[in-house]
C-alpha cells in the first residue's frame, strides 16, 4: 500500500518538476516569441501545473493518514518490544539468583522462546521505522512542491511583473518629476500665496504683482473694485 502510494506521488512530483522547468525555459524565450503564442503556452503549462498540484494535494491526505497509522503501529510494537525485552531480562536474572536452573531444558526453552519473540518484534519494528522514514521523506517533498516551492511558476510570473514595473519606471521622465516636486514644495512653503497665472510662481497674498515676472495677480489684494477707493470729486477741490 505504502509503496504504491509513494510511487504514485513520486510520479506526480516528477510531472510538477517537468512543468516548472518548462515554464522557466519558456520565460527565457519570451523576447523571441510572439506575445500571443507565449501567453497561450504559458497558460497551458500553468493549468497543467495547477492540476498536478491539486492531485498531489489529494494524495498528501492519504500520505498523512498512512504516516499516522504507521506511527500508531510503531508505538504498539515499541511497547511490545520493551515488554519482551523485560521478560528476557527477568528470566536471566532469576536464573542468576538460582530460582531457575540455567541448564534445565525447560528453562532454556522458555528463554529461547522469549528471545525469539523479542527479536521478531525488533525486526518488524525496524521495517516499520524504515517505511515511516521513507514516507516522511516523500511528505517533505510534497510539502516543498505544494507549499515551499509550488510558487516556482508564480515566482516566474511575479518576475515578469517586476520587469514590467521596472520598464515603466525607466520610461518616467525624472527631470519632469523633479520640476513638479519643486513646484509642489514651493506651493507648500506658501500655502496662503497666490499663484501667478503667467509663470506659476507662488506669491504672498498681498502682492498685486508677481515677484518673479511682474504680471498682475488674480485674486491678490490689488484686485480691488473702483468703489473701494475714496475718490475726490473735482468740485470738492478748494481752488
Amino acid at each position: 500500500m505504502a509503496e504504491v502510494l509513494e510511487e504514485r506521488i513520486q510520479k506526480l512530483l516528477d510531472q510538477r518538476l517537468e512543468l516548472v522547468d518548462r515554464l522557466t525555459n519558456l520565460r527565457s524565450m519570451k523576447d523571441e516569441t510572439s506575445s500571443r503564442v507565449y501567453e497561450r503556452i504559458k497558460n497551458d503549462y500553468e493549468v497543467q501545473l495547477d492540476t498536478v498540484l491539486g492531485s498531489i494535494g489529494k494524495e498528501k491526505g492519504a500520505l498523512v493518514s498512512k504516516v499516522d497509522q504507521l506511527s500508531v503501529q510503531i508505538d504498539k510494537f515499541e511497547k511490545s518490544h520493551q515488554e519482551q525485552t523485560d521478560a528476557v531480562d527477568e528470566l536471566q536474572i532469576r536464573a542468576r539468583l538460582r530460582e531457575h536452573d540455567e541448564n534445565d531444558p525447560e528453562f532454556q526453552k522458555r528463554l529461547e522462546s522469549a528471545k525469539t519473540e523479542r527479536n521478531k518484534t525488533a525486526n518488524e519494528l525496524d521495517l516499520l521505522r524504515s517505511e515511516l522514514g521513507e514516507l516522511r521523506k516523500v511528505l517533505r517533498d510534497v510539502d516543498d512542491a505544494t507549499v515551499g516551492r509550488a510558487g516556482a511558476a508564480a515566482a516566474s510570473v511575479a518576475e515578469e511583473d517586476a520587469d514590467e514595473i521596472t520598464e515603466s519606471i525607466d520610461e518616467l521622465d525624472l527631470e519632469d518629476l523633479d520640476e513638479q516636486l519643486a513646484e509642489d514644495l514651493e506651493e507648500a512653503d506658501a500655502p496662503d500665496g497666490v499663484k501667478c497665472p503667467s509663470c506659476g510662481h507662488a506669491n504672498p497674498a498681498q502682492n498685486p504683482f508677481c515677484d518673479e515676472c511682474g504680471a498682475a495677480l488674480v485674486g491678490g489684494d490689488d484686485d480691488l473694485a473702483v468703489e473701494d477707493f475714496d475718490l475726490i470729486d473735482d468740485d470738492d477741490l478748494d481752488l
